[in-house]
Parts: structure tokens; C-alpha cells; sequence
């Protein structure tokens, strides 16, 4: 069965699957058949393009939209996507992936400023996570005691209708509370007082799990470097590709376990102050 482009931001990543998908279908010399059809010179310089060591032409793009028999709107999220991954300037980069959430069927869920007493406690992205695979109708006090810190059932109930008056879970045709979308994302750009308490928050829980947890069940890290603002600015990009590959990691399989990923980069020194020309 076609998998949809919607639920990838990698181009590379779905064609992989696409061609895997071909090969559990028999197809032979699939390499082959896929540079014929698209006017690429070898299957060598496939592996390349998509092992990213070489990238791809607009051009060449539809012909891989074509190959893939994506209709209309599908061509035009996967040629966005295309340029995406592609693009090296950090500005243009925002640019193209806010144009692939604005398609509704994309795998990211924008979370709107309506929504923004979501983040006002740090336990309602946790319910919401935890409702993907907890089976819940109004046994709120079995989900309380799932999160860490525990909450009380009451905390969790109001939790639930809450998530339920801003749309981000809706009861299914058993009667269990599921989220409507699998990940939920803020926006790189967005400054708000009630993310950066939701931020904190979040901080606070990273320190505690520091003894809440044995080292094999988490991971903390951190490295101090001196770097100049081209440096500093390519960093900052693959920190928001990786947030976006990790929202893409989760829409793979089925959870059944909440966890937090949370990246800080900030300067820890002033930059040089600009002389005025050599002393005298």
C-alpha cells in the first residue's frame, strides 16, 4: 500500500520506503526501472541522492512525484519538502517548513495561540501523549498515577476535558479519549510567556529526573564551545531539523511510553567589542 508524503518531512525518507514498498511487491531491478523512468544517469548516482550525498533538481523532483503517482496536492507538499531538506539558509528554512504545515493533512499539528492554555501546566502534553495508548473513559485515577511527578485524578480529569474543549482529543467509537493529531509543534519562532513557563517547567522536571531515574533511562549531555555566527546560526538549523525528525520518529510506530526531549543552546560569553583601529 502507497504511504502518504504527508506523514514524512524527509523526501529521502519516503522515497526509501517507497522503493521498499516496490521490492515487497517483486519488483525487480527496481534501481533500474527507477532511472529509467526518471532520467537519472545510474542507480549509483540514485544511492547517492538518496543516501544525501547528492541532492535533486525541481525538475527532477516531479519526475519522482510522477514515479511515485502522487496526485496534485501530494506533489505539491513533496516538491516543498524537497526544498526543505535542501536548503541550507536558516530564514529560508522556516519559510518552506511553515508551508508544509499549512497543508492540513500534514503529519504536524500547529498548535494555535486559542490553545495556549495547553502549555500552562506541564502534565497536559503528558495526558495527551499517554492518551494515544492508555485505554480511558473516566478512569482518570489510573492515568493520574501513570505520570511522573504523579498528579491528582482530579488534576487528570480536568486535563482530559480541557484537551478535549481545545480539539487535541476526542472520544473514538469505543469511548476511550484519543488525541486527534500524533505530534503537536509550537513553531520555531513563536515567543510567548506561557511557553517559556511550559519551558521551565519542563527544566524543572529534566533536574528532578536527573535522580528519578537510573543513567540507562535517560540521557544528559552538554558541551561548551567557541564558535563564530555563521557557526552558531547552522547549529540552531540542525536543532530544528532534528525536532522535526523526532516528531517523524514518533508518527512511525505505536507508543507505549511518554518521554521529554528538550534542547537549550544559549551564550555563556559576550561577543568581542568592535575596535576602532589599531593603538597608537
Amino acid at each position: 500500500m502507497k504511504k502518504s508524503p504527508f506523514l514524512y518531512t524527509d523526501y529521502r525518507k519516503y522515497l526509501n520506503d517507497f522503493i521498499e514498498t516496490m521490492k515487497s511487491k517483486g519488483s525487480d531491478n527496481r534501481y533500474t526501472r527507477i532511472c529509467k523512468e526518471t532520467g537519472i544517469k545510474s542507480p549509483g548516482h540514485l544511492s547517492l541522492i538518496l543516501h544525501g550525498k547528492a541532492n535533486i533538481s525541481i525538475d527532477l523532483a516531479k519526475r519522482f512525484a510522477s514515479l511515485c503517482r502522487l496526485k496534485s496536492r501530494e506533489t505539491r507538499y513533496f516538491l516543498t519538502m524537497v526544498q526543505f531538506n535542501q536548503e541550507k539558509k536558516a530564514g529560508a528554512k522556516k519559510e518552506l517548513f511553515e508551508q508544509l504545515i499549512s497543508f492540513s493533512e500534514s503529519c504536524i499539528y500547529r498548535v494555535g495561540p486559542h490553545h495556549y492554555k495547553y502549555y500552562d501546566k506541564w502534565y497536559h502534553s503528558v495526558i495527551r501523549a499517554l492518551l494515544e495508548f492508555v485505554p480511558v473513559k473516566e478512569n482518570f485515577d489510573e492515568l493520574a498515577r501513570m505520570t511522573v511527578p504523579g498528579i491528582r485524578p482530579d488534576q487528570a480529569k480536568a486535563s482530559v476535558n480541557l484537551l478535549e474543549e481545545l480539539g487535541l482529543v476526542m472520544r473514538d467509537l469505543q469511548g476511550y479519549f484519543r488525541p486527534t493529531q500524533k505530534s503537536i509543534d509550537t513553531g520555531s519562532s513563536v515567543i510567548s510567556v506561557m511557553i517559556n513557563n511550559f519551558t521551565l517547567s519542563m527544566l524543572d522536571l529534566a533536574r528532578d529526573a536527573m535522580d528519578r531515574f537510573p543513567r540507562d533511562e535517560r540521557i544528559f549531555s552538554s558541551v561548551t564551545i567557541g564558535i563564530d555566527r555563521q557557526g552558531y546560526d547552522e547549529i540552531l538549523t540542525e536543532l530544528r531539523e532534528f525536532r522535526r525528525r523526532v516528531a517523524e520518529i514518533a508518527q512511525r510506530n505505536a507508543a507505549d511510553r511518554v518521554i521529554q526531549v528538550n534542547f537549550q543552546v544559549f551564550p555563556v560569553s559576550k561577543p568581542p567589542e568592535p575596535t576602532g583601529g589599531d593603538d597608537e
